[in-house]
């Protein structure tokens, strides 16, 4: 016999157990909630993963996927934004376009509501009687 074969079984059982695959597909919350609940049932999750907290974030990581993790999508602590005035304006007129172009009635309806409120304002300032006496 070789060495070899006995070394790779020698660290198999002193190695500790890999975390098992999570069955939470990319952006299935339902899925996310149930590994979470299981933590409180299973008491073999610390000892694969060390902490609940651990095993919290797996499953987090897990939820939000790979391709979040790779492209963005996941706030990064490493390397902060700033967010300039300028850069919220274009930001904001473009996520107008986008939402216009994506529900085409909502712009009617924006229009709609702010004529609403200018004709509320008209006439509130006009019909508005104090019932504080005026300061001298």
């Amino acid at each position: 016999m070789s060495a070899v074969p006995e070394s790779e079984n020698s660290v198999s059982s002193v190695s500790t157990p890999k975390p098992e695959a999570f069955e939470i597909r990319e952006g299935d919350w339902k899925a996310y909630l149930r590994c979470i609940a299981r933590c409180k049932d299973d008491k073999s999750i610390v000892e694969r993963y060390g902490s609940v907290s651990e095993y919290k974030r797996a499953c987090a990581l897990a939820y939000l996927g790979k391709r979040a993790q790779l492209h963005g999508g996941v706030c990064s602590t490493r390397h902060p934004h700033i967010m300039t005035a300028q850069f919220i304006n274009d930001l904001e007129a473009s996520n107008r376009t986008i939402r216009y172009s994506r529900y085409p009635w909502l712009r009617s309806l924006m229009n709609l509501l702010a004529e609403i409120e200018q004709i509320q304002d008209q006439i509130s300032t006009n019909n508005v009687i104090t019932l504080v006496p005026s300061s001298k």
